[in-house]
């Protein structure tokens, strides 16, 4: 019975020393996938540095160009308002040279007139004579 004992006791001896080497290797599995997660986390963070870098970087370009737009729609604001103003004027003046062509057309005509009548009389008197 002893030998019976003694030799259960190996087995489980055995079976003991089989699994702690599955558990030794599960265990160094699972140290070797935290080492690879360990350094994909670190590339991760760099990889996420470089990324706060490059939104930074469009940030500034963005706010440039916004003020550079709102720059621009200034600018073009005050041009538009001097055209328009312009316009207004040159307006104002071609009505009023309009106005003073119908002036000056209607005395040309009216001189015309009196050239005209006064040739005649002229022409009367000289067939008088």
């Amino acid at each position: 019975m002893k030998r019976f004992v003694a030799m259960e006791q190996k087995n489980c001896e055995v079976q003991l020393a089989a699994e702690i080497e599955v558990l030794k290797s599960a265990l160094a599995d699972k140290h070797s996938q935290l080492l690879a997660m360990e350094s994909a986390c670190l590339q991760e963070s760099d990889r996420q540095v470089e990324l706060e870098d490059s939104i930074i970087a469009w940030q500034d370009k963005y706010e440039r160009l916004y003020e550079s737009h709102k720059r621009v729609q200034k600018l073009n604001q005050n041009l538009e308002d001097k055209l328009l103003k312009l316009v207004d004027r040159n307006s104002g003046e071609r009505a009023q040279l309009t106005s003073d062509v119908a002036t000056l057309s209607v005395r040309l005509a009216q001189a015309n007139y009196n050239c005209q009548s006064l040739k005649r009389e002229i022409n009367k008197l000289l067939a008088v004579e």
